[in-house]
Parts: structure tokens; C-alpha cells; sequence
């Protein structure tokens, strides 16, 4: 059905970023439509912000406004709030009421909301002064405040509105009450309305929705004038059955210890070391466990998610206990003040990047990276709800948003992967009623309403709806209620919430269930070029039942198949279980068939190796801890310091001073030891 509705709007070749496209003009687009731009990145919001229109960008992240307002100082009004600092429009006044630290009132806030109107209004009046179009941008919570504004003066239909990244809509609703619900309430009667996003809502789901459903459907097409500005990015995919955390640290641990992936420099014809890294880790308890784990400082990392109090004093804690664990006597390291801002922002472009960037889902929609030399992870745990990632809606944002060309990392990343555990796994049957008790529900709940004749009944029945919808966030059933009315508070049903959930449904029993599943969906969407022998290969390796003969298989596939490449084996080994792939990476095809193909025996050396690889990097880690970057140290201490790591670690070599240059740049020079002089080494660097 939505096929019919679909228009294909071909971009001419030659043209990369919307702004070029002279053809495209939004005002010719007047009325309500959604618009999938396919690609991240294609500047559809450079070109709103950068054309003549008076137009209302509405978002749903605060940093990527607070990105693009950096991007364009003086060019463009954030709306938000400017009198009660640290305070969202958003947040009910109830929860202010609850805080103790806050001694918020009503009429604090209403007279917030006035100003926040007051400087819009301002706002205008000096564009139309200086005779430039109006731009302004606000989050989805605070759009009916900039209605409200421009209704006030009168100018509210002249402008357009673009409702950015859209399917946040869908994806937030359950964990943000009613905003959303409210928010398309206030988009009802806005004629010039364009919702956009490179990640739309599928298609089944948009039909599930009333206000979708019925839209116009452009879709920007790239590929039919010029192919190549289609890039698919390229992903490297690790199953799991550690924590996420665990593998975080095994990435942080690399970096912190020097072990840079280099790639070549377009540039400069040389290489290029990724020295920075950016963590999608979705959750604030994960980013906090992270810098715990790996004993990281504020001065490493660049922690980026929602603004909240609550948030700033967990990342403040876990920075402090780093601080505390390191300096236990706290006169002579003392911790974070409150005025520290553990919360970052986005550097510009140009500006310098923090080795570790911490991401949850609050930054990756749209917002602008631009490291020269960060490599991007994922991590998705199909478990947790918060933690999963979406592959058709969030893996396009996340693989988007490095922006530099100079980037060789810029169109790949690593994802790692934890499938839905067996005993979380549920039936469609299940999962329908499910569903149903809880619509049932909701249905009871609202024909009390309705059916109760009193109104200071049904007022009391619509508070309590309200309270439960934002405190139990629809765990029984989806009541919400609706505030923009004008009238008193009206329970609806919150089909938002419900289709929310069936995706929840989908992304953890269907595209998580195991790493077939998982495979099966990054293929859907186009971030896997499989070749048809991977794809044969892996159907011939399940039909195996002896372990031996799939040990046979797995040699001769890598070995003997013709014109088989690097890629095509690491894209078997990660659909086939997880042991085979360990052990063939480790040993290799030769080891493996001199092992007889018996697991017992290729067990036993793999072990065996990876206890000594394990020690060896324990050991590498001990050197870097001992010797600092910038200090002097004579050559019989280094010798001796050398010596005494080695016998720890069972490191069978004598030791010399020299050795340390395998691991540093060094510099020959003096050091003092015991008031004397001695010939040593400066450490400058890791290599």
C-alpha cells in the first residue's frame, strides 16, 4: 500500500549535497509530506538553514541543534531556555516539586516560557529589520512555544516547518510519556510540514499510524543519475558472549596502550594512526562503568548524552571514583567541583578531539563529528532493551555521522554483538497476547472515563492516568494523556507506544535471535556485500552434524576455494558458531589439520597460546604502567625495572635498557639518580 504513495525524486548527477540541486525547492512542497533523504549527510539541513524561507527547524536532540548553532553563529535563533539555567521546558513541574535540590515554583515557570516567547518575538523583529528570513530551531518538547510566539505576532502560516529525524517520534515515545503524542497534536493544523529523516520509520509501521499514514512519500534517489555516491559502509561484526562492557575495555585498552590500526593517508601518500575513538555505548550506566573499568580521566574523554541532573552526577561520581582510587589522600587530588561540566560538546570543525568519545542515542541523530582519525564502535546488547541497536534505524545514524573525507575510518565500524539469550526469547503467539491484554486494558480504562458523568471525576480519573503514564512508562497499558487541547486533560490511547513496542518486539526476537538473524538484517539493509560462495558456505557448514567433518570443511573452504578473499572468510567465520572462528584465527588451517581435526586436541593448543598471548600482553601493559612519556630514566634502572617484569611474567630473554625501544620513541640523554648523572633514555612517545 505505501509503495503506491512513494516518489522518486531523482537527484541530478553532479550534485552531493541538497543546497547544489537547483530544481529542489521546499516552498513547493506546501503541504504536509514526508521526505526519507536515504543518505546521512546530504545537507538537508545546511539547505534549510542556508535558504531564503522563514522556517521552524524542530528537533529532538538539543545537541544537534546545539551543533548546528555552532556551526552558524548569528545565522540562526535555538529557542530554548535561557532564565531557569539547567532547566527543561520539558520536565513537568511535579518532578521539580519532587527535587529537593530545586526550589522551582509555577510561576518560575511560566515565567520562563514568557521570556523563551519574548526573545522569539525579538527575534523576528530584528530579521525583518535587517530584511533576512527567520530561522529558527527548537526541540520537539518546546515547538508550541514557538507556535504560540509566531501566532502571537501573526506570522505562524508564512513559515515552513521541518520536523527533523522523525522517527525519533516512534523510537522515543515509550520513554518520554506523552511528548510526542503532543507534539503531533500541535502539528495538526501546520500546513507547510515536511518530515524528514535518512532513517524513516518502515513502512508497515507508518501505515499502523494515523498520521502517517495518509502522507505524501518522497524519496530522494541517488543512485539512478550517478551509483557512486552510494557508499556502503563497512562493518565488522563480533558475537558475543561477554558484557559489553568487557569489550569496551578491550577496545580502550588498545588505544590507551598505543595500539593504533593505521590505514593510508590519501593526503600525504604515508599512513594515518587512528589515535581517537568514539563509543556508541546507549547507555549512561554503561559509559559510567566504562571510565571506571579503565580508570579514565575528564581530560580523556568527551562524554556526550542528555543533559540532565541526574546524568551529570552519575559521570561525576565515576570520574571522582577514578580520581579516589588513584589518589586516595584527597588534599592532594581533590574531586570534581560541581562547576566542572562533565557533560561535553561536539567540537567543531577544527577543534580537537578527546582520545574516547562517549555517544548514547541522545547525540547520534544528525549531529556532526570531525575527527580526522576516529574510529567508530557499536555496541549492542539485544538483551537490554536501552542497549539494543535498531539495524534499520540506528546503524544508518551512527555509521553517518563522522563527516571528513580525510577520515579513512570514515564509512566503517565495529559492531559488537550480544543475540537475545534463549530463555528471553518468546513466541508470537505470546507476544499477541501480550499486546491485547494490555490494549484491553487500556480500552477499560478509557470507557471509565468516558462513561463517568462528573467532571470533577473525570478530572481526577485524567490526573491519575497522567501520573501513571509518566511514572510507569506504559508498562500496563497505553493511556496517555493530552494536554494541547485547550480544554482539561483528555486520556487517549497512545498507538505510538503500542507500535513502539512491536518494533522493540522485532529488533529483539526476530532481527537479535541469533547471528543468522543478525546477518540476515544488516544484509536487508545493505551494510554486508556478501559474495554467493559465503552465503552457499555457510548453508553446506550447518548441514555438518560431526564436529570433525565441519573442522574438515572450514580448512578446505578457506584453503582451496578459487578467487576466495580475506573478506569472504572473516564473513563466514562470523555466521558460523563462535568457536570455530576463534580457533582457525588463532591457529590457522595448517595447525587445525595437523591437529587431526579433533576438537580436544585443537582446544588444548589453542589454550595453550592464547595463555601466553594473554601473559605477553599483560606484560606490555606492566611496561607502560612503569615507564611514563616525558620522564628520564637511567639506563641501570630501566635494566633493572626490565629485569624484574620479565621474571613476573615468566618472559624468558635477559633484560637490556635497549629493549625499551620497542615499545617507546626514545631519546638519548641524561638522567639523575641518587644525586648522580647517568647516560639513559627520555621517553617520548608509545610506537
Amino acid at each position: 500500500m505505501r509503495d503506491m504513495k512513494k516518489q522518486k525524486l531523482i537527484i541530478p548527477s553532479g550534485v552531493r549535497y541538497i543546497s547544489e540541486w537547483e530544481d529542489y525547492r521546499l516552498e513547493n512542497y506546501n503541504f504536509p509530506h514526508i521526505l526519507n533523504k536515504v543518505l546521512t549527510g546530504c545537507g538537508f539541513t545546511e539547505y534549510c538553514i542556508s535558504n531564503d524561507l522563514d522556517l521552524v527547524l524542530v528537533s529532538p536532540r538539543k545537541f544537534l541543534l546545539e551543533n548546528k548553532e555552532d556551526q552558524h553563529p548569528g545565522e540562526v535563533y535555538y529557542a530554548k531556555n535561557e532564565l531557569l539555567k539547567g532547566i527543561d521546558y520539558e520536565l513537568d513541574i511535579s518532578k521539580f516539586h519532587k527535587d529537593k535540590d530545586s526550589n522551582i515554583t509555577d510561576e518560575d515557570i511560566r515565567a520562563s516560557v514568557l521570556d523563551m516567547k519574548q526573545k522569539i518575538k525579538d527575534y523576528c523583529n530584528q530579521c525583518v529589520m535587517l530584511k533576512k528570513p527567520k530561522k529558527i530551531l527548537v526541540t520537539y518538547d518546546s515547538f508550541r512555544h514557538v507556535k504560540d510566539a509566531l501566532q502571537e505576532l501573526g506570522i505562524f502560516r508564512k513559515f515552513q516547518v521541518v520536523i527533523d529525524e522523525f522517527q525519533s517520534i516512534f523510537i522515543d515515545s515509550r520513554f518520554k510519556s506523552n511528548t510526542e503524542l503532543e507534539l503531533l497534536g500541535h502539528l495538526k493544523d501546520v500546513q507547510k510540514l515536511c518530515f524528514v529523516s535518512a532513517t524513516p520509520m518502515l513502512d508497515k509501521y507508518l501505515d499502523m499510524l494515523d498520521e502517517f499514514k495518509d502522507l505524501p512519500y518522497f524519496e530522494l534517489d541517488w543512485k539512478t543519475k550517478d551509483p557512486t555516491r552510494i557508499i556502503h559502509p563497512k562493518l565488522e561484526i563480533k558475537f558475543t558472549g561477554k558484557t559489553m562492557n568487557e569489550e569496551a575495555k578491550r577496545v580502550i585498552e588498545s588505544y590507551k596502550n598505543g595500539k593504533f590500526e593505521s590505514r593510508p593517508d590519501l593526503k600525504t601518500g604515508g599512513f594515518i594512526e587512528s589515535r581517537e575513538a568514539t563509543l556508541f555505548l546507549n547507555s549512561v550506566k554503561g559509559i559510567c562503568q566504562a571510565i571506571k573499568t579503565n580508570m579514565l580521566h575528564i581530560e580523556e574523554c568527551n562524554v556526550l548524552c542528555a543533559r540532565t541532573n541526574e546524568n551529570e552526577k552519575d559521570i561525576r561520581k565515576a570520574f571522582n571514583y577514578v580520581l579516589e582510587k588513584e589518589t586516595p589522600d584527597l588534599s592532594k587530588h581533590p574531586k570534581l567541583s560541581r562547576d566542572c561540566e562533565v557533560i561535553g560538546r561536539i567540537p567543531k570543525k577544527g577543534e580537537p578531539h578527546k582520545q574516547f568519545t562517549f555517544c548514547t542515542r541522545t547525540v547520534y541523530l544528525g549531529a556532526d563529528f570531525y575527527s580526522t582519525n576516529s574510529r567508530t564502535f557499536i555496541f549492542s546488547d539485544a538483551n537490554i532493551d536501552c542497549l539494543s541497536v535498531d539495524i534499520s534505524m540506528d546503524l544508518e545514524q551512527i555509521l553517518g555521522r563522522q563527516r571528513l573525507d580525510e577520515n579513512p575510518w570514515k564509512n566503517s565500524a565495529n559492531l559488537y554483538v550480544k543475540t537475545t539469550k534463549k530463555d528471553k526469547l518468546i513466541t508470537s503467539d505470546e507476544f499477541k497476547e501480550y499486546l491485547d491484554s494490555k490494549v484491553n486494558k487500556t480500552k477499560r480504562l478509557l470507557n471509565i472515563y468516558n462513561t463517568t458523568a462528573k467532571n470533577e471525576e473525570k478530572h481526577d480519573l485524567a490526573e491519575n492516568y497522567d501520573f501513571m503514564a509518566k511514572h510507569n512508562y506504559y508498562k500496563k497499558d497505553y493511556v496517555a494523556v493530552n494536554k494541547h487541547n485547550g480544554k482539561d486533560l483528555m486520556p487517549v490511547f497512545n498507538n505510538l507506544v503500542l507500535v513502539s513496542e512491536i518494533r522493540t518486539f522485532e529488533v529483539q526476537q526476530i532481527d537479535y535471535k541469533d547471528r543468522f538473524s543478525v546477518f540476515n538484517s544488516i544484509r536487508e539493509e545493505g551494510y554486508l556485500e556478501e559474495s554467493s560462495i559465503v552465503a552457499k558456505a555457510v548453508e553446506e557448514f550447518e548441514k555438518i552434524s560431526k564436529i570433525k567433518d565441519r573442522f574438515k570443511y572450514l580448512v578446505k573452504f578457506t584453503t582451496e576455494t578459487k578467487d576466495i578473499t580475506e573478506d569472504d572468510i572473516n564473513n563466514f567465520l562470523a555466521q558460523i558458531p563462535a568457536k570455530y572462528g576463534d580457533y582457525y584465527r588463532l591457529l590457522g588451517p595448517s595447525r587445525i589439520k595437523a591437529n587431526s581435526y579433533q576438537e580436544s586436541r585443537i582446544r588444548n593448543e589453542w589454550l595453550k597460546i592464547h595463555s601466553e598471548e594473554k601473559i605477553e600482553d599483560d606484560m606490555i601493559t606492566k611496561i607502560y604502567s612503569t615507564f611514563k612519556i616525558g620522564e628520564k630514566y637511567g639506563k641501570a634502572k630501566i635494566k633493572s625495572s626490565l629485569k624484574e617484569i620479565y621474571t613476573a611474567y615468566n618472559f624468558d630473554k635477559t633484560a637490556k635498557a635497549s629493549d625499551l625501544q620497542d615499545y617507546f620513541v626514545l631519546k638519548n640523554t641524561k638522567a639523575q639518580e641518587d644525586g648522580i648523572w647517568v647516560h639513559g633514555f627520555e621517553i617520548l612517545g608509545k610506537r
